[in-house]
């Protein structure tokens, strides 16, 4: 439980930073995390609708796409 608390920190301090940062910014970033679409979801997903469509808005279209698929609720 304690590990699970830690990296949803990890993911929330992340989620802040990227959110702080320009989108167009952000999006070119995750755009190179081609192997970590799994973490920009996350990092995506602890942020408000607003910031996360700015930055997904912003990203390549095929990689916006692929990481709406992760974030994709269960």
């Amino acid at each position: 439980m304690v590990r699970k608390e830690a990296v949803s920190g990890e993911i929330s301090d992340y989620a802040a930073a990227y959110a702080a940062m320009d989108p167009k910014e952000a999006a070119q970033i995750f755009n190179t995390m081609g192997s970590s679409l799994d973490l920009v979801g996350k990092i995506l997903g602890a942020m408000n609708s607003a910031q996360r469509g700015a930055i997904l808005g912003a990203m390549d279209p095929e990689i916006a796409a692929q990481v709406t698929r992760v974030m994709e609720p269960d």
